[in-house]
């Protein structure tokens, strides 16, 4: 047994023996499968000496954070398939069901009715998850990894509500084979000095790759030395040695020959006068104690050696914390702080109910911190869990005058409510959180400046799934209009953070949080740059006249557009690609603010007359959306959103009288290509943000852009200059604002 009836029950003197001889045992048939793969397997329970009667239940429940296939009963042939048999007298049938009577993260249960008979000591019980005597390719596994999937197999022998649980079964899930190639560069080095590229083999799901073996060719982008040579890859994460020598923006591209793969690198700045390096993080996620997955030793590995993040943080609910958890999240902390390797901080995820402040993050810049929560509604006795420091206001209060402690709102589960002008503290909340798993929310960054706030935009990935750093999006479920809880929210893939430090060591960092000299992208290690009058990012100044706000952006991918904001308003933008012979269309915004965020967006394109030539997509995160058919007119796409952007662009050959319908279940749109300006807008205000941009556009070319955008024409007063950049391939970034008062 894996996990003991004695440790659940603290019955320390009963025997396993004892325990099986009246309540039964129950085993799994097998304890390994492959991310993402379709399988077949079995729990069988025997019924112990107390029996089973009539109208019982037992309850196989699962980690909600896992986006598995949901069992299904009535579909033979169709994938998920689950059947329940018995060798007793009596009818047992199974169901699903998403909200049975546990505590988080136990939300995903198959129950077990027992009727018309009882079953009787010997007797057993069989589910078969993804059963294919009718057809079924089998049962979908989870899309990531875990060294410990839980199947927490309950029973109610007499039918009274009140279940045992009697183990807790494990399978581990591995990675699967190599699809292709990540290549990560440090940002910033020196001349000659000698630093190291990474290689990680990815799965079709964007996992490390179980196994990789090969040849890889690598080469270097130096004014001075074109090298081209060979490294043995023997793992899924390589570390290859590099230098450069002259100055600039380099890239290294890495070549699979035997698979036909190719893959570039970051940009990475060759800078001998460069006052700061730019170091990657990301430090919004849990483990397994709350509702994430893996032991928390796995996720700062993960973190460090996968994700390769230069600092992280951990962020567990704090309504499910405990001291001892609080120990034990600080201990990690302390074993992972690397200066000038990985840098951590601690932090804790206050997550009081919406109405008292919503979730923000609290970090802390040293490591000896008590635990301060909301409550303690999963840890503590009676009364007691509602005892804790809420509402927002009172965490603000606990916190005044602390130049060592940091709160961030974000939106997950719990939408932050930020707070009334006149309360605000902007010495503790430097940042808010715009992008993250569960999608992409541009509009809190605009409310908090709205409402008084001198905030920066931190990007992460509120990882549950134990890839900090490089977390993607989960298997999508049916999208309706009852929040599906976790996986089937986790949307598009994690965001990161692009920190301005003088050093790779926690002061550094922290003082790059408190300055707000850091930005964030959606995961995208792109190098970017604003300046004001001589004032980088984070900057709060004022200047006599408004000088011209420059950008300085080194893309991952062609850049198509560069927008600059004053606050909530795009003020001006700068599209980059070349010519206006294609239509682009975007299609964004999400469903709420709320918990359940996810629109469903699958749609068409068709073209009344003429030809549709070609068409591509961007921004579609998971690899079982996109693009789904294109004929000579019309396209379809499965997709979903979140907040992000994303889309298509189209290369048509049709006259001016050809008419575009556009559809998705949110808008039926249906225009004359000659009615097309430069851009159109459609928005939907029945949802949050929801809009079709149709532009016409060219393609993109350059990764590296510079350019300026003149405020000669700026009003005096308070403005929040940030810039936004757009990558073709839908990546995106978000400059920190400066604060410039004009006079």
């Amino acid at each position: 047994m894996s996990g003991s009836i004695q440790e659940l029950f603290g019955e320390e003197e009963t025997t396993e023996e004892e325990i099986e001889k009246h309540y039964g045992t129950v085993d799994i048939s097998t304890d390994e499968v492959t991310a993402g793969a379709y399988e077949t397997w079995t729990i069988t329970y025997t019924v112990g000496q107390f029996g089973f009667d009539d109208g019982t239940r037992m309850k196989v429940s699962t980690n909600q954070t896992s986006d598995w296939g949901r069992p299904q009963f009535d579909e033979p042939e169709e994938p998920n398939y689950c059947t329940v048999s018995t060798t007793g007298e009596a009818t047992v049938e199974g169901r699903w069901d998403r909200y049975y009577q546990n505590p988080k993260p136990w939300g995903d249960n198959v129950i077990i009715d027992t009727y018309d008979g009882y079953l009787e000591e010997g007797d057993e019980v069989t589910i078969t998850y993804g059963d294919r005597s009718e057809g079924s390719p089998g049962h979908r596994i989870q899309s990531f990894p875990e060294t410990a999937f839980h199947f927490m197999f309950q029973i109610d022998m007499q039918g009274t509500g009140d279940y045992v649980t009697l183990d807790e079964l494990e399978y581990e899930i591995f990675a699967g084979e190599p699809t292709s190639l990540q290549v990560f560069a440090p940002s910033v080095v020196q001349p000659g000095e000698q630093t190291e590229i990474v290689v990680r083999a990815l799965d079709y799901f964007g996992n490390t790759a179980r196994d990789f073996s090969s040849t890889l060719e690598v080469e270097l982008s130096d004014d001075e030395a074109d090298f081209v040579g060979t490294v043995d890859a023997d793992g899924p994460v390589t570390f290859i040695p590099v230098e450069f020598s002259s100055e600039g923006v380099h890239r290294v591209t890495v070549s699979d020959a035997d698979r036909d793969w190719s893959q570039t690198s970051n940009p990475l700045r060759c800078d001998p006068e460069s006052e700061h390096s730019i170091y990657w993080g990301d430090i919004h996620g849990q483990s397994g104690k709350t509702v994430g997955t893996g032991t928390i030793d796995e996720y700062f590995q993960f973190a460090r050696n996968e994700g390769m993040l230069d600092f992280s943080s951990h962020c567990a609910n704090d309504f499910q914390v405990d001291e001892e958890y609080w120990e034990e999240i600080k201990d990690a902390i302390e074993t992972y702080h690397e200066p000038g390797e990985h840098v951590t901080l601690l932090a804790n995820e206050w997550s009081s109910n919406t109405v008292s402040g919503g979730d923000q993050n609290v970090y802390y810049r040293n490591v000896d911190e008590p635990l301060v929560a909301s409550g303690s509604w999963q840890d503590g006795e009676g009364f007691n869990k509602h005892e804790g420091v809420y509402p927002i206001e009172n965490l603000y209060d606990y916190y005044e005058g602390r130049d060592d402690v940091l709160i961030f709102p974000h939106q997950g589960g719990r939408p932050a409510r930020l707070r009334d002008p006149d309360t605000i503290d902007t010495d503790l909340t430097t940042f808010v959180e715009i992008n993250s798993i569960w999608g992409v929310f541009e509009w809190l960054g605009h409310e908090a400046i709205e409402r008084g706030y001198k905030v920066g935009f931190s990007c992460g990935s509120d990882d549950h799934t134990g890839r900090l750093g490089a977390a993607r999006p989960t298997s999508q479920f049916e999208v309706d209009e009852k929040a599906n809880l976790q996986a089937a929210d986790f949307n598009v893939k994690g965001g990161l953070m692009g920190a301005k430090m003088e050093a790779l060591d926690r002061d550094s960092l922290w003082e790059s949080l408190s300055e707000r000299r850091a930005y964030g992208t959606t995961g995208e290690r792109m190098l970017l740059d604003v300046d004001l009058d001589g004032n980088d990012m984070g900057a709060d100044v004022t200047v006599d006249s408004a000088a011209p706000f420059s950008v300085e952006a080194y893309g991952t991918s062609p850049i198509k557009r560069i927008d600059l904001f004053d606050g909530a308003e795009m003020i001006d933008s700068v599209d980059l690609t070349d010519g206006n012979d294609l239509l682009e269309f975007t299609w964004s915004g999400a469903r709420s603010k709320n918990r359940h965020k996810v629109l469903q967006a699958d749609g068409s394109l068709s073209l009344s007359k003429g030809i549709i030539n070609d068409a591509t997509e961007f921004g579609f995160d998971h690899p079982d959306q996109g693009i789904t058919r294109v004929s000579s007119n019309a396209i379809e796409w499965d997709s979903t959103i979140s907040g992000n952007y994303l889309g298509i662009k189209v290369d048509l050959d049709a006259p001016d009288d050809a008419k575009l319908a556009f559809s998705v279940p949110f808008l039926d749109e249906t225009f004359e290509l000659d009615e097309l300006d430069d851009e159109m807008i459609v928005e939907i205000e029945e949802y949050l943000g929801v809009q079709l941009a149709v532009r016409r556009v060219g393609e993109a070319t350059e990764t590296d852009v510079e350019l300026e955008f003149d405020l000669s024409d700026q009003s005096s007063g308070e403005h929040a200059y940030y810039a936004r950049v757009i990558q073709e391939d839908g990546g995106m970034a978000w400059s920190s604002p400066i604060y410039a008062t004009i006079e």
